[in-house]
């Protein structure tokens, strides 16, 4: 496998699912490492010459959510001075060079207005004056955030597109829906002006958010070279296995696939499919897994522990065939899905839904093939075609990691991202601390 990285240690795990049989473990293996033919070539990260005081804060976010955690490590190796404010079940303290702030997550969305202000408050506003800039993720602290951009640099990172977010969210009746799309679209826009700094992850959401003042820029979301260092080399011996790393929920393509996976075990019996236990609500979560039950997939259906970011390659090392079923909806439409960059990394061919980002990165690619998400047979033909033609899958998911390495490395948003915090910070009015 010319394009797969060298040498890594990455222990062998028999805990993760009683359903994962460790393939090929002696393949390559040496002292414990995978060992692989040869190391892709990888630009260094860029010399910088300023280094800041950083504190990432978010709200609601996951512990070790991949995008938080990916930001905040590679803003530490690029010299500065991170601070993590975070509701993360994790010990206080530093872990890989980055400070780690914890607060206990609210449990209760209408107490979260009061518990999440006052709890994080209690926490950041102490170090403001030791810090330079603050960089916040989540929309539920952004008027809050607006006030302290009164008085200290401020970054808002706009993951989602939240006025569409507003119109699909089930816990919103349907007849406020539009209305309170309507109000989080210009909240947005106000407090966005104020903030004056926004990080966008698409072109899509520049019209969300429009001003003179505003400086803004595009952080893609994709994933990290590392992940190539734990690539194992034995694809081609691997026994059929599809996995979705996705969250669960509907406009994702959570029942989408659970339809996919009835009609595969007529196609492709014994055939596993491996999803995250990472669920929108556990409302959605029991009744997903009763209509597993109910359809009789609970031996073809698996879930996996939900893991920290820079551990899912021993997920996708097991597996031969990735997907990614989003729904057509405005949200997806629209979205740029961390996953595909996870399984290009990971060489696997993948088969999405024809949405517009996946034409532009799959397709174009030649990563993996595209199926219409109206229509699950579609799916089901194109992951037995790839299941049953072992070679030319491989080679569709070589021509994704070569694409990865190419153009879709989080490593290759650095220059992005200490470009931007240089505009932010050289062009306020409030003093910068050496680091």
């Amino acid at each position: 496998m010319e394009s797969l990285a060298a040498t890594a240690i990455l222990p062998l795990r028999q805990d993760i699912c009683a359903d994962f049989s460790a393939t090929d473990q002696n393949a390559q293996l040496r002292n414990g490492s995978y060992v692989v033919e040869s190391r892709p070539e990888r630009s260094p990260l860029p010399r910088t010459a300023h280094h800041f005081r950083i504190a990432v804060v978010t709200s609601v976010h996951p512990d070790f959510d991949a995008r938080l955690w990916k930001y905040a490590r590679l803003l530490q190796s690029l010299g500065h001075e991170v601070h993590l404010f975070c509701p993360w079940d994790v010990t206080p303290g530093q872990l890989d060079g980055i400070v780690i702030h914890t607060f206990k997550r609210a449990t209760h969305r209408l107490a979260s207005v009061f518990q999440i202000p006052w709890r994080l408050g209690r926490l950041l506003c102490p170090m403001l004056a030791k810090i330079d800039v603050v960089h916040f993720h989540d929309i539920d602290i952004l008027p809050w955030m607006a006030l302290l951009a009164l008085v200290k640099p401020t970054i808002y990172d706009v993951h989602e597109n939240y006025p569409e977010e507003m119109l699909v969210r089930d816990w919103i009746p349907n007849p406020l829906r539009r209305s309170l799309s309507f109000c989080v679209r210009w909240m947005q826009v106000l407090c966005a002006a104020v903030i004056r700094n926004v990080v966008l992850v698409v072109d899509a959401q520049h019209d969300d958010l429009f001003g003179p003042t505003l400086r803004k820029t595009i952080v893609a979301n994709y994933a990290t070279e590392e992940l190539l260092d734990q690539v194992r080399p034995d694809y081609m011996k691997r026994p059929t296995g599809i996995i979705f790393l996705g969250s669960q929920y509907e406009n994702n393509g959570s029942g989408l696939l659970l339809e996919i996976a009835d009609r595969l075990t007529h196609r492709l019996p014994g055939t596993k499919i491996y999803v995250i236990d990472r669920f929108a609500t556990p409302a959605y979560k029991r009744q997903l897994m009763a209509e597993v039950a109910r359809r009789g997939l609970q031996d073809t259906y698996t879930l996996l522990p939900n893991v920290a970011p820079n551990a899912i390659m021993d997920y996708l090392n097991r597996c031969t065939i990735a997907v990614a079923p989003n729904l057509r909806v405005p949200k997806q439409l629209r979205a740029l899905p961390t996953k595909f960059f996870e399984y290009m990394a990971a060489g696997l061919p993948i088969v999405a839904s024809d949405l517009p980002q996946a034409v532009a990165i799959v397709g174009e690619s030649k990563a993996g093939l595209l199926a219409r998400p109206e229509d699950p047979d579609s799916f089901v033909d194109t992951i037995c075609q790839l299941a049953n033609d072992r070679a030319y899958a491989h080679q569709l998911g070589l021509n994704g990691q070569r694409a990865f390495i190419d153009r879709y490395s989080w490593e290759s948003q650095a220059c992005i991202i200490q470009s931007f915090y240089e505009r932010v910070l050289h062009g306020s009015q409030f003093p910068v601390h050496a680091v």
